[in-house]
C-alpha cells in the first residue's frame, strides 16, 4: 500500500514522468516509421508522418506507439509488489497513470486514437472492428489499473483514483504538452527539425530529463520526510 500526498515537489516529479512517456509513445511512432520507411518522417509533439505514407505498412509505426504505453503500463505494475521499497511502489503507481489509460481507453469510443485510427484504414470502419479495439484495449488496461487501485492506502481510495485516472495527470501536463504544439505547429517557434523531430519538441526533451533527474526522488511524497526524521547517529 502507498500513501498519496499531492505537494508541489510531487508534482513536479509526476510530470516529468507524464511528459517523457508521452513523449517517448511519439518517439517511438517516429523511429518505428523510419525502420518502415528507411528514411525520416516529420514529427510534432502530438503528430507525427513517415516518410512512406502510401505504404500500409506505415501503420504498424501508429501501432507502435501504444504497444510501448502498454508495456510500460505493465513494467508499472510490476513495480506495484509488496516486497519492492516505497519508492517503487510510487513509481510503479505513477507509471501505469502517466500512460494516460483514461485517454486509450476512451479513444475508440470517441473514434479517436492511434489503434482505432489505424485499424479502420488497415480494416474499414465496422461494428466489429470498433467493438474488437475497444474491448482489446479494455483488457489491456484493466489489469494494471486494479493493482493501483489495489495500492492505494489513503482514506477515500475510489476518489484518489479516480482522480488519477480521469483528471490529475492531464491537469499537469495537458497545458504544457498542448502550450508547446501550439507553439510550433501554428506558430513556428523552434519548428525547424532534426532527423525529422521539431527542435522544440528536442529542447523540450532534454528539459525534462535534466528536471526529471533532479527531482525523480520526490515521486515518493514520504521521502523528503523521513529524511527530515532521521537521527544522525554521530
Amino acid at each position: 500500500m502507498i500513501q498519496l500526498k499531492i505537494t508541489l515537489k510531487y508534482c513536479i516529479a509526476f510530470y516529468c514522468i507524464i511528459m517523457l512517456y508521452t513523449s517517448a509513445h511519439e518517439l517511438v511512432h517516429h523511429f518505428a516509421g523510419y525502420l518502415i520507411c528507411g528514411d525520416w518522417g516529420y514529427k510534432t509533439f502530438n503528430y507525427f508522418s513517415t516518410a512512406c505514407e502510401d505504404d500500409p505498412k506505415t501503420y504498424l509505426a501508429t501501432y507502435a506507439g501504444p504497444l510501448f504505453t502498454y508495456l510500460m503500463m505493465y513494467v508499472g505494475m510490476y513495480f506495484l509488489k509488496s516486497g519492492n521499497t516505497n519508492y517503487q511502489k510510487h513509481l510503479g503507481f505513477a507509471l501505469i497513470f502517466a500512460q494516460l489509460p483514461f485517454q486509450r481507453m476512451m479513444g475508440p469510443i470517441m473514434k479517436m486514437n492511434d489503434e482505432y485510427y489505424a485499424t479502420v484504414k488497415l480494416f474499414g470502419a465496422t461494428d466489429l472492428n470498433f467493438w474488437l479495439v475497444t474491448l482489446i484495449i479494455f483488457a489491456i488496461c484493466i489489469p494494471p489499473l486494479i493493482r493501483a487501485y489495489q495500492f492505494i492506502g489513503n482514506k477515500y481510495r475510489i476518489g484518489w483514483f479516480l482522480f488519477y485516472f480521469t483528471l490529475f495527470p492531464y491537469l499537469l501536463w495537458g497545458p504544457f504538452f498542448g502550450g508547446l504544439e501550439y507553439l510550433m505547429v501554428s506558430k513556428g517557434v523552434l519548428d525547424q527539425t532534426v532527423i525529422g523531430i521539431g527542435f522544440l519538441f528536442l529542447l523540450n526533451e532534454i528539459f525534462t530529463i535534466i528536471l526529471h533527474l533532479y527531482t525523480r526522488h520526490n515521486i515518493d511524497p514520504g521521502a523528503g520526510q523521513l529524511e527530515k526524521t532521521r537521527v544522525d547517529p554521530i
